[in-house]
This record gives structure tokens, C-alpha cells and sequence, in this order.
């Protein structure tokens, strides 16, 4: 019996749909907004700067940035003991790229 193989390399629907869940959560939005505001921010800025009605447990914080880096959106860099995150430009121009496409 033949199994189905999966590719490796998601397809550029499922690649769209990653993104936009991902943004689709107001938490996250704000985090990316945060990020692209202040290359380079630590976890702990982020979780300081966020409004007063978010959850701002660390591990929340943590899953958020995992979805964000998952979908693309941001990248992390360690810097000795601190993560330092920042906004995937590269992956911003694809996704308006293929929202602008929806128009046609």
C-alpha cells in the first residue's frame, strides 16, 4: 500500500494561511508592530510595552514569539544571554505581495 508523501517545503497556501493565522491574533499583531518599531528588542521589552489587558506571562510571550518565528514574520538572534528579535522584511514584501494579488 503507497503512502502519500508530504513535501518538505510548505506550499505557498499553506505558507499564506501560516501567515495570516499568525497575524490573525491582535497579540501578535501588536508584537510585530512592537518589533519592527525597535529592531533588536528583547523578550522583555516586548513583554513591558504590551497593553495592560494582555496576558504577560512569560511563557505566553514565549508561544506568541514561537508562532511569529514559525510563520516567518520575525527572526531571532541570540546576543550572550538575550534573544534579540526583529522584523523578517523578506517575508512582510511576500505576504504584501500576494494580498495585493487578491485584488486582480
Amino acid at each position: 500500500m503507497a503512502t502519500a508523501t508530504h513535501p518538505l517545503e510548505p506550499t505557498e497556501e499553506e505558507k499564506l494561511w501560516r501567515v495570516l493565522k499568525a497575524l490573525g491574533n491582535s497579540v501578535r499583531l501588536q508584537i510585530v508592530r512592537f518589533v519592527q518599531q525597535h529592531p533588536r528588542c528583547i523578550c522583555n521589552d516586548i513583554l513591558l510595552h504590551l497593553p495592560n489587558d494582555v496576558a504577560r506571562a512569560q511563557s505566553t510571550l514565549s508561544q506568541h514569539l514561537e508562532i511569529l518565528r514559525d510563520a516567518g514574520l520575525i527572526a531571532a538572534k541570540n546576543d550572550g544571554s538575550a534573544t534579540c528579535y526583529h522584523v523578517n522584511d523578506e517575508q512582510l514584501a511576500w505576504l504584501h505581495e500576494k494580498l495585493s494579488g487578491l485584488r486582480a
